[in-house]
């Protein structure tokens, strides 16, 4: 039995549906969690939500924690930025934030690989970040979209995803993240 702790900060119910329909357990991270509990999590979800990533100040250590024990994690939207503060990468506000659909995101070779929804005013520059194998980068201004840990099982996404509805924009994303487990 596989279980997932969500970091609830503003996640949709379409994203837990996505965890839910592989039969993960899911439990969301509050105050009466024991360290014994979370040391039996495997894996972690911190979710997309609205806001400036400085605001959640109060889950950084707790991601450090499971960071340095290597426990996977899937992050989106403002949880991409959350670990993304937490790797020091070059983290920076938006001018003007991106919002609404129709968002073109690119590989390395220019190649579009997703149009998605994003609905955010802060993000990374496109820079070598090192231990990271960053791919996917957004046609508009070229900052960074994703993130890979080559050390640990750490996967991040720009994206705001509506996850049903006829959209399945990060169904790729999901995916890899589950063959982590399934191995």
């Amino acid at each position: 039995m596989i279980k997932i702790l969500l970091i609830n900060i503003g996640c949709k119910i379409s994203i837990l549906k996505n965890l839910i329909r592989k039969k993960y357990f899911i439990y969301e991270f509050n105050k009466n969690n024991n360290i014994f509990f979370l040391s039996k999590i495997n894996g972690i979800f911190i979710s997309n939500g609205p806001g400036n990533p400085f605001f959640y100040k109060k889950y950084f250590n707790l991601i450090l924690f499971f960071m340095f024990l290597k426990i996977p994690i899937l992050s989106i939207c403002l949880g991409y930025q959350i670990i993304s503060i937490l790797n020091k990468f070059n983290f920076f506000k938006l001018k003007i934030g991106f919002h609404g659909f129709n968002h073109s995101i690119i590989d390395k070779s220019n190649f579009c690989l997703i149009i998605n929804s994003q609905n955010h005013n802060f993000n990374i520059k496109n820079n070598k970040i090192k231990n990271f194998n960053n791919t996917f980068f957004s046609l508009f201004d070229n900052t960074l979209q994703n993130i890979n840990s080559l050390i640990q099982p750490l996967i991040g996404f720009q994206n705001h995803p509506e996850g049903e509805s006829g959209s399945n924009d990060l169904k790729k994303i999901f995916n890899y993240y589950y063959n982590i487990y399934e191995k």
